[in-house]
């Protein structure tokens, strides 16, 4: 790992952080009791981005700490565990198109509600295979920054919920919220890698992915 990202791993600690404040009232608060519109898939969705979230952080701790067997065994975990991530996304996709159809939304705005959902979906399936791709080609540095940009895909499933329970900010404001967020973030890392003359490709080809996600989901009135 590069020396200027040593520390990466206690900087991603942020992200259970702040699941377990977006999850809290929605989800964790009602154990063992749920509500109904929680079924057996949302558990497994659930249950799989936690654990995600562990191998995301404990992956550069485990370099830092120059454990690298566990770091290539939890690697090996992840060719499992993303793909039922994808799985379990496009079943809660499903499940909320439904949900919105069943309250007598059109089927065109319906579509549209999701359209953030599948955006990052596809973002966090193209980051995936790009950091996968790289690590094969022994490319460390790639793969480990599109595994970060892979952190960033996941943070608004807990701050937009973070921003809605517990600040009671309109879903499409929150959304808004994360994706400038994630835009401050990557052009942050940008300036980063810029600044001291390494590789900021993968975190620019991230920042004009959102920017054209932003830009379309303006364009259709931000639907949430």
């Amino acid at each position: 790992m590069e020396s200027a990202y040593r520390n990466i791993g206690y900087f991603l600690l942020a992200l259970p952080l702040i699941f377990i404040a977006g999850f809290w009232v929605p989800y964790l608060s009602e154990i063992p009791r749920f509500d109904p519109s929680i079924t057996v898939p949302v558990h497994l969705h659930a249950l799989l981005l936690f654990a995600w979230i562990v191998l995301l952080v404990v992956q550069p701790l485990a370099i830092r700490r120059g454990a690298f067997s566990l770091h290539r065994g939890l690697g090996r975990i992840s060719y499992v565990l993303m793909p039922l991530i994808v799985i379990s996304a496009v079943a809660m996709i499903h499940k909320e198109y439904h949900e919105h159809l069943a309250s007598g939304m059109r089927s065109g705005a319906a579509l549209a509600t999701e359209f953030l959902s599948v955006s990052q979906l596809a973002l966090l399936g193209i980051f995936y295979c790009s950091a996968i791709i790289h690590i094969k080609r022994h490319e460390v540095a790639a793969h480990m920054r599109y595994m970060i940009c892979i952190a960033l895909v996941l943070l608004p499933a807990g701050l937009a919920r973070t921003f809605g329970y517990w600040f009671d900010v309109r879903q499409s404001l929150s959304q808004t919220y994360c994706l400038v967020v994630i835009d401050l973030c990557l052009i942050g890392l940008v300036w980063f890698d810029r600044n001291r003359h390494l590789a900021a490709r993968p975190y620019i080809r991230a920042l004009v992915a959102y920017v054209v996600i932003e830009a379309s989901w303006g364009a259709l009135g931000r639907p949430v």
